[in-house]
Formats: C-alpha cells, structure tokens, sequence
C-alpha cells in the first residue's frame, strides 16, 4: 500500500520539534536549486526560475506516485506502477537507484529528503544478493526477491546506487564508509579484468556488456571518491568500446546497440538480435534510448571528448528521424539512423515519452538551441500517458536540463 504521503505529512510533524544539532544534521549543503553552469552547450531558453518550477513540479507529481513507504517502516520503495517490471507494482534496483540520485538532488525542496533516502537505502541493504549488491526484482506485496534461481543483481541498478550513496554524503555527511563498502563491491561484482561493465554481478564470462549502463559521470565520481579502485580504466574501457563500436557500425549517427557482445575485444559488435531481451537486441530499443541522456551528461558535466562526439551525432539522428519533433523520436531505431516501427516479436511499438525526453542532455551539449527547446517543451507533457520508466527518466532529465545537476565533489 502506498502510504507515502500520508507518512511523508508525519514525518514533517515530527522534525518541526528536531532539536537544533538534528536540524543541522538534515540540512542540504547544495539545496535545490543549485544551479550548475556546465562545460559545454546551451541552456533552455527558458528562465532559470522558470526551469526550477518546472522540475520542483515534476518531482512532486513523481514522489506522489511512485515513491512508496512499505516493506518496513524504515523502508521506501520506487514502485514501477504501470510498467509490469516487478510483480505487485514492486521495485527493481534500476527504479531504486534512480530514487537514490533523484532524492538528494531534491534535498531543500522535500524537507523529508534525508527520511526518504535513508529509506530508499535501508531497503537495498535488506535486500542484497551474494555479491553485496542490490537483487534487482521484488514482489512489491511480499518485498521477497521475484524471479527465478538465486538473486543476483543488475549493473545500472549498483552504478545508481553507488552514485546515489555519493550524493547523500555531498549533501549531508555521514554516508563515507557505507559509499566506499558498496563501490569496493560494484567493482569486485559488475567490472571485468579489462575494465568493461559486466550486464549483471552473475554475468562473469559472457564477454557483453550494455551500452545503457554507460555512465560515465557516474564513473568520474567514483574515480574521485574512491582511489582504491582503478575506475580511471573503467572510464577508458567504456570510451574505447564507444569509439570503436560506433567507427564500424554507426559512423555517421553515433548509436549502440542495446546490447554488446566481444567487450573485451578491439571489435565489439552488435549483440544477436535475441540476445537477452529481444528488442531486438541489436538495435536501439528501450535500454539505448538511455545512452544520449547519460552521454550528453557526462559531456555537460565534465566535457568529456568521446561523449560529447557521440552525443553530438546522437542528438543530429534523433532530431533527423523525427523532424524535430520529440514525441516523433521512435523507441527503436536502427544503427543507420532509420527509424522501426515495431519491437521484436512485431508488433506496432512507435510511441514513448522518454525516447524523446532522453535526448535533452544530447542535444543541450550539441549546442542546438532549437532542439534543446522543443524537448524541454516536452518535458512539460506526458503525450502517451507513460508511467514509472518514463516519468521516472523524465524527472532525472529535467533536473539535468534545468541546470540543477551538480556533480559531487564539484558542486558550486
């Protein structure tokens, strides 16, 4: 049962008797809006205050919806309501990271931010597989793991987490030894000898990896946070599967494939079109359509050469498919840039919220004002009626167009 609002209002009543020192404690250092001026690219045309607006009401309408108070009561929960992604309307490690990233970023805005992310947090650590990481489905009516054989974990999840643990200790201290425990584990669990990104902490050996777990900010700041670990390979074993997969077969677009095969070789190919998922798997589908938001991030952030090259060539495709018109960007597309119109067993698949919202961050750090503006336009809508991974993206999206993205460590 969704409670959060209601116990969210009890909360609130509770802290405005919160002794001094605990106030303290629970104020944000970088309270939304922080505002970030990027490396590179443009900005909406729209106002600063007009952008903040925009995304404070987004995340309202998404916490209401999605962010549930259950398993325990010290527990919260990203419910993927709408999308079948977990039984019961259950999370997953994807929807819990993103609550991870999501809720720090909003510290200032929501008073009961730190409740929530402690919340978000305690039900990852009631809920880890063998290796330490997050088991990636639960049943949202039993919170018990939800699919067959033994848990096991998926790597966008533990990257978000892991970027989430991060942000919390920016934002408030106290999280360091909970950070650095959980990046010691993502690097043991989900990073292969050569550095490139695993699919899942049970995938040693099949020599893939997935293109929308590539990001690369997210590895920046682990780089920074946690010396211990050779993340600086990481980042460069992801930059060089980028650059040589989209040399041989994307040139002109910059696409990936929603998955990879031959990682750790110098000619990483498509993966067979029923690899894991059937999207197919050797095109653009709803796994990739991820790649220029993470991609056009990173380049904003830290200006980084090979995102900012692929992003770049992303954002020109996607605009050309869809005549610039967002809600036009096909969830499928393949590597020439040409845009398919059903998914993997045939049927009709044309529409989705956030195959247009995804490319935002792309299009800011391409420097195309135009485009940039008709997709934060779009941001404002919910055209197809989308629910949990669209709004979800969406409200990461938005803070990331708003301006409102600081990286830890380097906020202003």
């Amino acid at each position: 049962m969704n409670t959060g609002i209601v116990l969210g209002a009890a909360v609130l009543t509770v802290a405005a008797f919160a002794t001094p020192a605990q106030a303290a404690a629970d104020s944000p250092k970088f309270p939304f809006p922080t505002h970030t001026t990027y490396k590179t690219g443009v900005m909406p045309s729209a106002s600063a205050a007009d952008r903040d607006a925009a995304v404070a009401k987004q995340y309202d309408s998404w916490k209401a919806t999605y962010l549930v108070h259950g398993c325990s009561t010290n527990q919260y929960y990203v419910s993927t309501k709408g999308d079948d992604d977990a039984p019961n309307d259950g999370p997953v490690s994807e929807s819990q990271g993103y609550g991870m990233n999501i809720v720090p970023l909003m510290a200032g805005h929501d008073p009961d931010a730190r409740t929530e992310f402690d919340g978000l947090w305690n039900l990852v650590k009631a809920h880890r597989d063998a290796k330490g990481m997050m088991a990636w489905q639960l049943d949202g009516k039993n919170c018990k793991y939800a699919d067959g054989g033994t848990p096991d974990s998926a790597t966008d999840g533990d990257i978000d987490i892991g970027y989430g643990l991060i942000l919390a200790d920016k934002q408030w201290g106290g999280y360091t030894a909970d950070a650095k425990d959980w990046l010691a584990k993502l690097y043991a669990a989900d990073v292969d000898r050569d550095g490139h990104l695993k699919i899942a902490d049970d995938s040693d050996g099949d020599n893939s990896t997935r293109p929308s777990d590539f990001m690369i900010d997210h590895l920046r700041a682990f780089a920074a946070y946690d010396p211990a670990h050779d993340w600086a390979k990481v980042v460069s074993r992801t930059e060089a599967i980028i650059t040589s997969f989209t040399a041989k077969y994307s040139p002109d677009s910059g696409l990936l494939s929603d998955f990879v095969v031959r990682a750790t070789s110098a000619n990483p190919k498509p993966a067979p079109a029923r690899y894991l998922e059937n999207q197919p798997d050797n095109i653009v589908g709803y796994n990739s359509i991820r790649v220029p938001w993470h991609l056009g991030t990173d380049a904003l952030l830290y200006g980084g050469a090979v995102s900012l090259s692929t992003a770049t060539r992303e954002s020109a495709c996607l605009k050309r498919e869809s005549g610039g018109d967002p809600t036009k960007v096909y969830p499928h597309t393949n590597l020439n840039c040409t845009p398919r119109t059903t998914d993997g067993d045939g049927n009709d698949d044309t529409v989705h919220e956030a195959a247009g919202n995804a490319v935002g961050p792309a299009a800011m750090a391409a420097g195309d004002q135009t485009w940039t503006d008709a997709i934060w336009a779009e941001l404002a809508t919910n055209p197809f009626g989308d629910q949990y991974y669209g709004e979800t993206i969406k409200t990461l999206v938005y803070i990331v167009m708003a301006g409102d993205y600081w990286a830890p460590g380097t906020a202003p």
